[in-house]
C-alpha cells in the first residue's frame, strides 16, 4: 500500500509499505476514505513549538515513521479478536485517543475518560495511508446521513462540543464565542443546540463572519470595527455573558490572537460566569488571574471526549443541528496530494479557508461520483 512516511521536519515521502498485520486483539484494520491534517499537525511537521513536539522529536530520532493522520473517516475491513460493536464494511470516524488500560480511570470502569493512551499518528502509524490498523476504541460508527468528508471533520468538532459540555450551558444563557474558525463555528452551533438563548460571536475575517451568520449566530461582531466586550455588555445591560468560549488565542506568529482574547473573555463574562479555554496556548500563558479570582469566574477546559460525548457529536451532525459541510472548502483527490493539504492548512490564516484541506484516499459506496473535488477556497 501507499503511505506518507515522515523522515524529518518538513520532509515527508510517499512510500510503498506492507499492509499492516496481523491485527492485534482489540484493534481493527480499516481502509482510509478521507483524511485531513489538523492545524497542530501542520505546525509539528514544521518543527514549530506546540502540543506533542517532544513526542514527535523523539519519534523522528528513532527513524522515519508514519506520523500524523488522526482526523479521518474510514471503512472497517477486518476485526481483531474481542472487538464488539463494529463489523466489516461499516464506516467509522476518529475519536483519536485510546485508553491506556493501566491508570485509575481504566481500572474503575471509566476507560473512555482516559487521556494517557496512545494517539493515532503519534504512538502508532496514522491515516495518511491507504490502510491503517487502529485500536477499536478510537473510532465511532458513522450513520449513512454523514458523508465521508463530514466524518473526517468529526474529531475536531468533538473538541468544540467538549468545550460546550464543560461550560454546562443552561437554557436561556447568553453565550459569547470569541473566534469563528473551525473550533469557534463548532462551539457556536453546539452552544445553540445545548439551549443557549443568545449566541454572540466575533472574528476579524470576512469569511468567518459570513459563515457565523449563515450557521445561526444571533449576533455577529466584526472585531475590526466594534469592541466585542462593549457589544456583549450592551446586549446584557451591563451584566455580561453567562459563558464565554475562547477559541482565538494562541501564538501570534501562527496567526492567532496572542493572549488578548483571554483578557476580552474576562471582561465580557458576568460575575460567577464561565470561561472555556478551547484555544491551545503554550507553556506559561498569561491569565488575568486577579479578575478571575475576585469575580469568581470559573475557567474550565473542554471535557474528556467520552463515548457518550462522541455519540452526541455524531447525532448533532446527523440531525443537521451542526453543519460541517459549509466550513469545508478544499477537498483534494488522491493520496499524492497530502503535502498540498498540509501546505494549504498551515497557511489558512492567510486565506479564506476555515477548515483543514481534506484528501480523498478512498471512496465509500455512499459517495457520489459527481462529488466535487479540488475545490477552491472560498
Amino acid at each position: 500500500m501507499k503511505a506518507w512516511v515522515v523522515h524529518d521536519f518538513n520532509d515527508m515521502r510517499l512510500t510503498e509499505v506492507p499492509i499492516p498485520g496481523p491485527i492485534p486483539p482489540g484493534w481493527i484494520l480499516v481502509r482510509v476514505l478521507t483524511v485531513q491534517p489538523s492545524i497542530t499537525e501542520t505546525l509539528l511537521f514544521q518543527g514549530l513549538p506546540t502540543y506533542n513536539l517532544g513526542l514527535v522529536r523523539k519519534t523522528l530520532d528513532a527513524g522515519p515513521f508514519q506520523l500524523f493522520g488522526h482526523e479521518y473517516s474510514a471503512e472497517v475491513i477486518e476485526l481483531g479478536e474481542g472487538v464488539e460493536g463494529l463489523r466489516p464494511k461499516m464506516r467509522v470516524a476518529s475519536r483519536s485517543v485510546s485508553s491506556c488500560g493501566e491508570c485509575w480511570l481504566c481500572h474503575h470502569g471509566r476507560r473512555d475518560e482516559c487521556q494517557k493512551g496512545p494517539l493515532t499518528g503519534f504512538n502508532y502509524p496514522g491515516c495518511f495511508a491507504q490502510f491503517a490498523v487502529l485500536p477499536a476504541d478510537t473510532v465511532v460508527p458513522l450513520p449513512d446521513s454523514i458523508s465521508d468528508s463530514d466524518g473526517a471533520a468529526l474529531q475536531p468538532l468533538s473538541d468544540s462540543v467538549a468545550g460546550v459540555a464543560a461550560a454546562d450551558i443552561k437554557m436561556g444563557d447568553v453565550c459569547l464565542v470569541i473566534g469563528q474558525g473551525v473550533m469557534g463555528l463548532g462551539s457556536m452551533q453546539a452552544a445553540r443546540a445545548a439551549g443557549a438563548m443568545t449566541v454572540v460571536t466575533c472574528d476579524v475575517k470576512d469569511r468567518a463572519l459570513q459563515l457565523s451568520r449563515q450557521l445561526g449566530a444571533d449576533v455577529v461582531v466584526d472585531a475590526r470595527q466594534d469592541d466585542p466586550v462593549k457589544a456583549i455588555l450592551e446586549l446584557t445591560h451591563g451584566r455580561g455573558a453567562d459563558v464565554v468560549i475562547e477559541c482565538a488565542g494562541g501564538p501570534k506568529e501562527q496567526g492567532l490572537a496572542g493572549t488578548a482574547t483571554l483578557s476580552q473573555a474576562a471582561a465580557a463574562v458576568r460575575d460567577g460566569g464561565v470561561v472555556v479555554g478551547s484555544a491551545l496556548y503554550g507553556e506559561g500563558t498569561f491569565l488575568p488571574y486577579a479578575k478571575f479570582r475576585h469575580r469568581s469566574i470559573r475557567y474550565v477546559f473542554p471535557a474528556p471526549i467520552t463515548n457518550t460525548l462522541m455519540a452526541y457529536v455524531v447525532s448533532l451532525v446527523s440531525s443537521g443541528r451542526v453543519r460541517l459541510d459549509s466550513t469545508i472548502s478544499v477537498v483534494l483527490d488522491g493520496i499524492e496530494r497530502v503535502p498540498e493539504a498540509f501546505e494549504l492548512t498551515s497557511g489558512k490564516t492567510a486565506t479564506t479557508l476555515i477548515s483543514s484541506a481534506q484528501v480523498v484516499i478512498g471512496k465509500s459506496a455512499l459517495e457520489s461520483e459527481e462529488r466535487p473535488l479540488a475545490l477552491g477556497a472560498g
